[in-house]
């Protein structure tokens, strides 16, 4: 996260009692203090960040004047609280968009007609499934990663050492003669050689594998 600075008309989205409820553009001031820009560009509220986050977690809080939801809405409206989208391709195998995250305001109003309308959630019928960045920092834009079903019709846990492939590893010179080293898992590491350079981002996967562990 940023902290918020002078931007010309800013949106942000502002929570209330769990959902979101309106935009706000603050023309050519700056937003309230206390909101944070992500790192789409976004000016969010802690509110709005912290519904998020519990989203995330599985601990979507119910609107204070509804004190029980029916289980079907619920689990609906979690799942369409915060979506993460996988990456987009054609039929053709192109790629057209990259992996998201995205929400539905008012996701529980929403999921409240929706079930309504007859849609519910099949668990038996789901082909692929979310998982959170393994030992990734904690946040509510995680983009994280899709699973499949293994031979045996179970979902995998999430291979660390896949994830966090050495071989994904791409070393440049920049401009003005430093090293750069990136993973595609959102490392990166400047240093004064190629070698350190390289050394420095293995060291950093090293790190989130052993953390993966740890908490598995």
């Amino acid at each position: 996260m940023r902290e918020p600075h002078t931007a010309e008309a800013p949106a942000v989205a502002v929570a209330s009692e769990g959902e979101v409820v309106q935009s706000v553009s603050f023309g050519n001031h700056q937003p309230p203090p206390n909101f944070v820009q992500t790192d789409a560009g976004q000016y969010v509220s802690p509110e709005f960040l912290a519904f998020v986050q519990q989203a995330l977690a599985g601990k979507l809080a119910a609107p204070e004047q509804v004190d029980e939801l029916d289980p079907e809405v619920r689990a609906l409206a979690e799942e369409l609280s915060v979506i993460h989208l996988p990456e987009w391709h054609d039929k053709t195998g192109r790629r057209r968009a990259e992996p998201t995250v995205t929400s539905i305001k008012q996701a529980t109003r929403v999921a409240e007609y929706l079930v309504r309308r007859g849609v519910r959630r099949h668990p038996e019928l789901e082909e692929i499934r979310w998982m959170p960045t393994p030992a990734g920092p904690p946040g509510a834009f995680d983009i994280g990663v899709h699973v499949t079903k293994d031979e045996h019709g179970a979902w995998p846990a999430v291979d660390p050492e896949e994830f966090y492939n050495l071989d994904d590893i791409e070393v440049k010179q920049t401009d003005d003669g430093m090293w750069s080293a990136v993973h595609p898992r959102g490392l990166a590491v400047e240093a004064g050689t190629r070698t350190d350079a390289y050394a420095g981002i293995v060291d950093q996967l090293r790190r989130r594998i052993e953390q993966s562990r740890g908490t598995q």
